[in-house]
């Protein structure tokens, strides 16, 4: 009762001062125990653009991110995708919710924010927004059969106005025995345009295999399919 006497012993005003202080302090402490989240996708993009001295960009695509029905995702993936634009580069940042109202990075993935930079040179460049195993059951044990994964493809040509993308997992031995073993036994998938001429494509493969190195081959085609671009790693 001491404590409340004081304070009602306080001048109005100094109590509202002290009041909206306190107010303060406790947004800001919800706000760090969040994880310094944001209310919408467009300011947690922009806090990472900040943050990694990229820019104000221009955002030019968002979306949901998807996955394989018999995925399983590390820890907690991220749900949403946000790419913003800035001198020919693009900031990708992939998103997840915060107490369901708040939205912050996926600080956990390594690609939770990524800028790619197509060229005149190589005018496809890409970035993943998932990667995740897929497992399955064989003689009582639990083994991984394939990996889904989602890539973010950007263009710096316009004339490409579509784009393939052949993915697989390639072993040493398999590299011995045939160099250009991801691009013969890989799986080839069309991307699909964020939105027509926005130079933005999202492609999802599942290629099959236990272990090995990711092998990403691009192919952009202008509007005659004649291939403009030809990507094969080496």
């Amino acid at each position: 009762m001491r404590l409340r006497e004081r304070w009602e012993d306080l001048p109005i005003r100094l109590r509202a001062v002290l009041s909206a202080l306190f107010l303060i302090l406790a947004l800001l402490l919800l706000w760090w125990l969040s994880g310094w989240a944001w209310p919408t996708r467009a300011l947690a993009h922009r806090a990472l653009e900040r943050e990694h001295l990229f820019g104000r960009g221009e955002i030019v695509a968002e979306g949901e991110i998807t996955h394989a029905e018999d995925a399983s995702p590390f820890g907690q993936s991220g749900t949403h995708f946000v790419v913003s634009e800035r001198d020919s580069r693009y900031a990708v940042s992939v998103l997840r919710p915060k107490w369901g109202f708040l939205w912050r990075s996926t600080e956990d993935l390594f690609w939770s924010y990524q800028v790619l930079i197509p060229t005149e040179e190589k005018p496809l460049a890409y970035g993943f927004l998932v990667s995740d195993p897929i497992y399955t059951v064989r003689s009582g044990s639990v083994g991984t059969s394939g990996w889904d994964y989602l890539l973010l493809v950007a263009s710096a040509d316009p004339d490409i106005v579509r784009v393939e993308v052949t993915m697989d997992l390639v072993s040493r031995n398999e590299l011995e025995q045939d160099p250009d073993w991801g691009l013969h036994h890989g799986v080839t998938v069309e991307a699909t345009e964020t939105e027509p001429g926005s130079g933005l494509w999202l492609a999802h493969a599942v290629p099959e295999g236990r272990n090995g190195s990711t092998y990403v081959a691009l192919r952009g085609y202008n509007a005659a399919g004649e291939p403009v671009y030809t990507y094969i790693p080496q």
